[in-house]
């Protein structure tokens, strides 16, 4: 769900701009300058994805960076009035998104699916110490392994 998601998102360009980059720009408009790390962690982006997303605002004049003068390695990114205006005028399309999906739902059915979540999260946390203890148990010791496949093909 979360793929098919991303994979529409990736899909909606306003003005040239992604909804990553329109979602940076409201942030920057509530919160003021941030950190290029901190935007990266946040969306959970590689440095790199943010550093395009970051190109691509900086060359709309929508924001710019800014070089901390103690540290050249801490860029924070700060919204041009120019892209306050863009966020002014597309403010709508945001919304329009989360309607899209949630607007036909009831109380009930939200709250329905914040509980599966939830359980979902918790599964989540203990999935891979879950697996690696159970692949620990599997384990045999080599001189044990009899049924050990010789071939030239890769297999589980």
């Amino acid at each position: 769900m979360v793929r098919k998601f991303v994979k529409e998102r990736d899909k909606v360009e306003v003005e040239g701009i992604s909804l990553p980059g329109l979602l940076v720009l409201q942030k920057m408009c509530r919160e003021g300058k941030q950190r290029l790390g901190d935007l990266a962690e946040e969306l959970d982006f590689t440095s790199g994805a943010v550093t395009g997303l970051c190109d691509k605002l900086e060359k709309k004049a929508l924001a710019q960076r800014i070089r901390s003068g103690g540290d050249r390695r801490s860029v924070w990114l700060d919204i041009t009035p120019k892209g306050r205006e863009f966020v002014r005028r597309n403010r709508n399309v945001g919304l329009r998104g989360i309607t899209l999906l949630f607007a036909d739902m009831t109380e009930a059915d939200l709250a329905d699916i914040r509980r599966l979540f939830i359980v979902l999260i918790e599964r989540i946390g203990q999935y891979s110490e879950t697996l690696n203890l159970l692949a620990k148990g599997n384990a045999k010791p080599a001189d044990e392994d009899d049924n050990h496949r010789q071939g030239k093909y890769l297999s589980y």
